[in-house]
């Protein structure tokens, strides 16, 4: 059975109960894009705040014996209160689910400043409305943490919890009920769980099709005290989630896959069968086949399954990561910061494969990543498909045809260069554009206008805005898309998300990302490069004149010899240092709250920890010393204390960037 210390996260407190917040949270949710307004936006996120207080609030009731040791909760609480946040989790999703269809209606009204306001409204709302699933999430993964251990020695809730998550489809419950599946060490005279509980949890995983969980099925394959009955349902298990792809030939660096087709093939050829019923029979030969296909020809449908979906050449990638340029036009905050194409390619060794082709800032070419590697880059991610099916064939084409083709970023933002290549051949052609130009580039090889799939014009953000960019040798240039734009078409439908799981050093990074975007706007930009940033954009201006500097410039900082290098060199002094500000904050807060639950210091020695880890932990504690004492006191629940730690970096993040670029100190 498992093994597991109750961490400083688990619930050990009294049952409370709390005040509904449901009422004030719905009552805030728009139904048209009429209800959208700067009121509404504000209700909402201050109802999501007091939804996610509630929900990290939520505890069963753990009793104490006569000296005050903590004794078992009560099972069937546990499993009341893992139901309560199961239900929550799924009214955040309606809401979300629910406001997505919103996004087509902006086409059917005019272009005026109230409409436009009303975009800006729309996705503050989607982010509020993306962020609070998130958290509800996160939450949901430390209660299953406590709960699995609390319903550990009490099989039949145990197992009534995993039947519930999978009734439910709670994609997190996979996450925090895959160790089932491996078999403890034998030193640790821990008994493993039966083929019948380990079977659920395969059902669970099935379910919910979350891709991060094959590693774990793939442990279970490969475990020799596996039964062969156990090994085939992991093996449909991994079909339902999705088999990882082979590694693309000439990649430098691959990613090496959790299993390949060849492998799954060889484990089911390897099973004795002879003891298997019938039906277990006909369903090894069904997965065989597949798997066989597979290793000699690879993906040989119309379709790839990534996890609850499956995705479609022609297929288009929004994704949603940490940016400072998501507010640099008058419709933001932009929910998605980067994009990408699906298409299908044979390689060198005949197999067929889906890859995700963008135009990445970095490198001169065009790539080409497999689908399911490429989506490790994300926590937050989603597919736009055309609903002509015709339509949808030429935009995974016109990426295919570029894979390889040399690039050059286009740090101005401009859309003409892709309009020089309309109705051209793209094999071979130098792509002069940015991320979402890309996507532009693509949809110009059908004969449907551009308003089908960017229909609604964006502007460079007022204020200071341009002026700011230009210091950096950037710009907004006409006719400017940006990745979030394409979800406004009508045309574009929802093929797939995943389910967003909130991170709170992330949201340091973010947090000090979007104070630099606003400040782009409402400050004055000091840029302040250092003595070898200086330096490079000196260099790079002299390259202008001399191509074996441009070229060697350009080698030396993987870009594009065509690219505007001393453009690149003013932006790359500015955004470096934000980076490194980001980074760090980041990387602060997330060695701060280690330092809190690491536990006592003398513990840690004896475990064998380095005196520069306890001096490390030290220091942190002592850093935030008021609130380590209230935390050690069992006055901060571990919720007040994330927010803490989070509003610290933060706050020191956005303070550092006035410090250097935008305060009355900047240079």
């Amino acid at each position: 059975m498992r093994i597991l210390l109750l961490s400083l996260f688990c619930l050990a407190c009294p049952a409370i109960v709390l005040a509904d917040p449901w009422a004030d949270f719905e009552a805030a949710l728009p139904h048209s894009a009429g209800d959208l307004s700067e009121d509404q936006v504000d209700q909402l996120i201050q109802a999501a705040d007091a939804v996610e207080a509630w929900a990290s609030d939520l505890e069963w009731a753990t009793p104490t014996a006569a000296d005050g040791a903590p004794l078992p909760a009560d099972p069937d609480e546990v499993l009341r209160v893992v139901r309560t946040l199961v239900d929550a989790k799924q009214r955040a999703d309606a809401a979300l689910a629910n406001n997505w269809p919103l996004r087509k209606e902006f086409v059917q009204l005019t272009d005026g400043a109230e409409n436009r306001q009303r975009l800006g409204h729309y996705l503050r709302t989607t982010s509020t409305l993306i962020d609070l699933s998130g958290r509800i999430r996160y939450r949901m993964r430390d209660v299953l943490d406590s709960a699995t251990y609390e319903l550990d020695p009490h099989p039949p809730q145990f197992e009534a919890m995993i039947e519930m998550l999978t009734k439910h489809r709670v994609e997190i419950g996979g996450t925090a009920l895959s160790y089932v599946l491996l078999d403890p060490a034998p030193e640790t005279g821990a008994v493993p769980y039966s083929p019948a509980v380990k079977a659920k949890v395969l059902r669970l995983l099935a379910t919910v099709r979350d891709m991060e969980m094959v590693p774990d099925v793939v442990t279970l394959l490969e475990q020799p005290t596996t039964t062969p009955e156990l090994a085939i349902l992991a093996a449909e298990t991994i079909r339902q989630i999705g088999l990882p792809q082979d590694a693309r030939p000439g990649t430098p660096t691959p990613l090496a896959p959790s299993i390949t087709a060849a492998q799954l093939r060889d484990h089911l050829t390897a099973l004795n069968d002879r003891t298997l019923r019938p039906q277990l029979k006909a369903a090894r030969q069904s997965l065989l086949a597949w798997a066989s296909e597979r290793a000699e020809h690879g993906v040989t449908g119309d379709s790839y399954r990534v996890g609850d979906f499956e995705v479609k050449s022609g297929d288009w990638l929004l994704m949603r990561n940490p940016s400072p340029y998501n507010m640099f036009t008058d419709i933001s905050p932009g929910l998605f910061t980067h994009v990408g194409v699906v298409a299908t390619e044979v390689g060198e060794d005949g197999k067929r494969r889906f890859v995700i082709v963008d135009l990445p800032e970095r490198g001169a070419k065009i790539p080409a990543t497999n689908v399911d590697d490429y989506l490790l880059r994300t926590l937050h991610y989603m597919f736009l498909r055309h609903n002509d099916p015709a339509v949808q064939q030429q935009l995974g084409a016109a990426a295919a045809e570029m894979i390889g083709n040399r690039s050059n970023f286009d740090l101005t933002f401009r859309t003409s260069r892709v309009l020089d290549l309309k109705g051209k051949p793209l094999k071979g052609q130098t792509i002069n554009t940015y991320c979402a130009g890309f996507l532009l580039l693509c949809a110009q090889t059908t004969s449907r206008p551009r308003t089908e799939f960017f229909p609604i014009p964006e502007y460079a953000a007022g204020g200071n805005c341009l002026s700011n960019l230009k210091k950096l040798g950037l710009a907004i240039g006409d006719d400017f898309v940006s990745p979030s734009g394409a979800i406004f078409s009508p045309a574009l439908e929802i093929a797939g998300r995943r389910e967003p799981m909130y991170s709170p050093d992330r949201q340091v990074k973010e947090a000090v990302y979007d104070h630099f975007a606003v400040s782009m706007v409402e400050e004055t930009l000091h840029p302040a490069p250092d003595l070898s940033q200086a330096m490079l954009e000196s260099a790079a201006r002299i390259a202008k004149q001399n191509a074996w500097l441009r070229q060697f410039l350009a080698r030396a900082n993987n870009v594009s010899p065509e690219m505007d290098l001393e453009s690149a060199a003013k932006a790359a002094a500015v955004i470096e240092t934000l980076d490194a500000i980001a980074d760090a904050n980041m990387s602060g807060f997330l060695k701060a709250r280690e330092a809190f639950v690491a536990g006592p210091l003398e513990a840690l020695r004896q475990s064998g920890a380095s005196e520069q880890r306890v001096a490390e932990i030290t220091q942190y504690r002592q850093r935030h010393a008021d609130l380590w004492n209230r935390w050690i006191a069992g006055q901060l629940s571990p919720r007040d204390m994330r927010i803490a730690l989070v509003d610290f970096y933060s706050q020191q993040g956005r303070d550092q960037l006035d410090e250097k670029f935008f305060g009355p100190a900047a240079p």
